[in-house]
């Protein structure tokens, strides 16, 4: 199999990185180190947010067909159907993907919990 011209390219950018590491002192280099495994840190944080993030909407996703999450914004939270959407899909807001805080994410299942709860006394007076 060939090499592509963007492989060729990643790896004529591998060797230069390489080259000018090779050219920095111990102290440098673990300077070096020390930030890349921090600005890793940082990006893995990161991405783990955004995970828990997408899974709040996927586990919304089926309840959203039974439950009013307008209603869910305005009764619960205060706050428009669009701040709520922009949190639970992670759309940008000022630049930043807009997500919901570990005290907005318990407020999310309370209500959830007390919409169940009305939901379930309904239906014991209905039968």
């Amino acid at each position: 199999m060939h090499a592509t011209e963007s492989e060729h390219e990643e790896k004529a950018i591998e060797n230069k990185i390489a080259a000018l590491f090779a050219e920095l002192s111990e102290t440098e280099k673990q300077a070096v180190k020390k930030e890349f495994l921090a600005s890793l840190d940082d990006k893995l944080a990161e991405t783990a947010q955004r995970l828990k993030e997408v899974d709040i909407a996927i586990e919304l996703a089926e309840a959203s067909e039974h439950v009013n999450l307008a209603a869910i914004a305005t009764q619960y939270f205060g706050k428009t159907k669009e701040w709520l959407y922009q949190r639970i899909k992670g759309y940008k807001v000022n630049g930043k993907p807009a997500q919901l805080t570990e005290s907005e994410r318990k407020t999310l299942s309370a209500a959830l919990q007390d919409i169940s709860r009305k939901i379930y006394n309904a239906s014991l007076r209905i039968s």
